[in-house]
């Protein structure tokens, strides 16, 4: 038997297992590379759950996650990657946000 990808009480999340990204630069290239209504549906899905997502996290220290919180981890800061996106600008296109291939994230 396979061990869990997400913590106990997540497993609904698992869906969006894709987009459980360790980098910066993998979570806007993920972004970017979304339509919308993906990005809308797991923005959706990950912010009814961000509140016990960030409660549990909140147990362990960072450095020592279990790679199943770590992907819970992954994807709430994926979260944050689109929530901008998603409740300001609407379009993943928008010319007021920078262009991912001019974006270096500091990791």
């Amino acid at each position: 038997m396979s061990a869990p990808l997400l913590p106990p009480g997540f497993s609904e999340l698992e869906a969006w297992i894709a987009w459980a990204l360790p980098t910066e630069r993998e979570r806007m290239e993920k972004r970017v590379a979304s339509p919308m209504d993906e990005i809308i549906a797991f923005h959706g899905a990950m912010s009814a759950r961000i509140e016990e997502a960030i409660t549990y996290l909140n147990q362990f220290p960072y450095a020592a996650l279990a790679p199943d919180a770590r992907r819970l981890c992954d994807l709430a800061l994926s979260l944050v990657e689109v929530s901008s996106l998603v409740e300001m600008y609407k379009d993943p296109a928008n010319l007021y946000m920078v262009e991912a291939s001019r974006f270096v994230a500091i990791e």
